[in-house]
């Protein structure tokens, strides 16, 4: 095999070396990807929490969502945090939860509480509204009834990051095992997603997939006069508000398992869609450089393996050295998914982890077509 490899390099034409050095090329940018994304982020070390515990609003947006409220609220109302205030905002429900709100207010005095009494058409935007006019705090953070009550060192982390200067901090939030083939599979591409995300946000580029477990500066809402203009969006409601006042520099994120919030939530084929349909429309938003650089990367992932598979067909030689390389990027690839979906606890996703990386990219073009299609038809 050296021999031949030899005699390949010795009597190859500049031609010879056109689809090679393609495959090279993609690779080695892949590589770096893969070096300063993800397995950076596999080894980001958070700062340690300190100094002042600055005040923090966590809000809480609930349409039906009765057995949540007296399964998770108690846990929300005792963190033990000094400084931090739970609004929750009910969106014209139509079961018992305003009961249910009122029975865990005459338990819990500080619980606050506002919502709309009418069914409106965009009632997600306006309640997000009417919830950021009503808290005190400067800084804010968004949660969801069927999240688990969070780890003690969730608040005193944010405020730790804003005491260093940030202006906004990425969080992770988790889906709760549940059976189903669907359900795994939005695991991991909400996965995908979020720590995309975060190691974008650590390498100058930030944007966030969702708009939970976020926590931001209020004023930054009504600077950019909120929602307007975006009332009609289908998809996206804070993030929207997010990728619009997220600035390189100051933003931090939190990728520790004690920081996580974990969301019980069952998906489907339709929620696995939809998580994707959003993930399209909101990098669409996404300023022209930061859209660009997602689709190139997007783009180097499709055409990896057509490439190697092509030089082994034109030039059989070569496969020896292309599946080295392809071992390497592996290899890295593993490591680097061992260790975040390690640090963030997320358990039995490993395997599916690994395949949907590579297949991913494939079926989101499919995806993405029926979206496209869609949204010209509509």
């Amino acid at each position: 095999m050296p021999q031949e490899l030899l005699f390949f390099f010795q009597n190859a034409t500049w031609t010879d070396f056109l689809l090679p050095g393609l495959a090279a090329l993609t690779w080695l940018l892949l590589l770096l990807y893969s070096l300063f994304n993800y397995f950076r982020l596999s080894v980001y070390k958070i700062p340690p929490s300190g100094g002042e515990s600055l005040p923090i609003s966590v809000i809480m947006v609930e349409r039906n969502e009765e057995e949540f409220l007296r399964k998770n609220l108690p846990g929300w109302l005792s963190l033990g945090y000094p400084a931090y205030e739970l609004l929750v905002v009910d969106d014209f429900s139509q079961d018992d939860s305003l009961i249910t709100l009122g029975g865990l207010k005459l338990r819990y005095p500080w619980l606050k509480m506002t919502g709309l009494n009418q069914e409106t058409r965009y009632s997600q935007k306006l309640s997000r509204n009417l919830a950021l006019k009503a808290i005190t705090s400067d800084q804010a953070v968004f949660v969801n009834p069927s999240m688990e009550m969070p780890d003690h060192h969730w608040l005193p982390a944010i405020s730790s990051s804003f005491g260093r200067g940030r202006q906004m901090t990425v969080g992770y939030t988790a889906i709760l095992p549940s059976p189903g083939f669907y359900h795994r599979l939005y695991r991991v591409e909400s996965f995908f997603q979020q720590t995309e995300s975060m190691a974008w946000c650590l390498n100058g580029l930030p944007f966030v997939a969702n708009e939970e477990n976020i926590a931001f500066k209020k004023q930054g809402y009504f600077d950019i006069n909120g929602f307007a203009g975006y009332m009609r969006e289908e998809y996206l409601n804070m993030e929207i508000i997010f990728n619009r006042i997220i600035r390189r520099r100051k933003t931090s994120v939190l990728p520790a398992s004690n920081l996580v919030l974990r969301k019980e939530f069952h998906a489907g084929k339709r929620e696995w869609r939809e998580l994707l349909h959003r993930s399209f429309r909101l990098k669409s938003t996404l300023g022209f450089f930061k859209r660009s650089v997602l689709a190139f990367f997007g783009m180097l992932k499709m055409a990896l393996l057509p490439l190697f598979i092509l030089c082994v067909v034109l030039y059989p030689v070569l496969w020896m050295p292309l599946l080295a390389l392809l071992t390497l990027l592996g290899i890295i690839m593993v490591i680097s998914i061992l260790r975040l979906q390690k640090r963030l606890n997320e358990p039995k996703i490993f395997i599916p982890s690994l395949i949907y990386g590579i297949i991913a990219p494939y079926i989101k073009v499919v995806v993405r077509w029926g979206f496209n299609y869609r949204m010209r038809n509509r």
